[in-house]
């Protein structure tokens, strides 16, 4: 009964104005058969998508090699700025006694000076 009513129903038509019995949007077997072989002549064949899948495995096995050296040279890099750091830190101690030092040095030349002065004077007063 059900086919006998579709052989009633006046065709639909579609938005190009051609008209098919199932409605606009059926695309006749043969086109779809048809589709499908042009389709599935497109897409590459397995040989090209292992190889494909082997050079991306190998492009992230590299970068995940590199990835692991640029880590241990980041390590290496930190390790070296840590040591640099202690260094500095022993150097500026070293110039701060330095600095202490020369200004007790100056200290004593100054007390030198006045002292040899003062015995110079006295030595001239002693002459008066």
């Amino acid at each position: 009964m059900t086919a006998n009513r579709l052989e009633m129903d006046p065709p639909l038509s579609n938005p190009t104005g051609q008209t098919s019995g199932r409605g606009s949007n059926h695309i006749p077997a043969n086109d779809t058969t048809q589709e499908v072989r042009n389709t599935s002549s497109k897409l590459p064949s397995d040989g090209i998508l292992e190889q494909s899948v082997s050079q991306m495995t190998t492009m992230l096995s590299n970068i995940v090699e590199h990835h692991g050296r640029a880590n241990q040279r980041l390590a290496s890099l930190e390790e070296d700025l840590a040591h640099a750091k202690l260094e500095e830190e022993k150097l500026k101690a070293t110039i701060q006694a330095l600095e202490k030092e020369k200004s007790e040095m100056n200290a004593r030349v100054a007390l030198m000076e006045r002292k040899d002065l003062y015995d110079l004077l006295e030595a001239k007063m002693e002459g008066f």
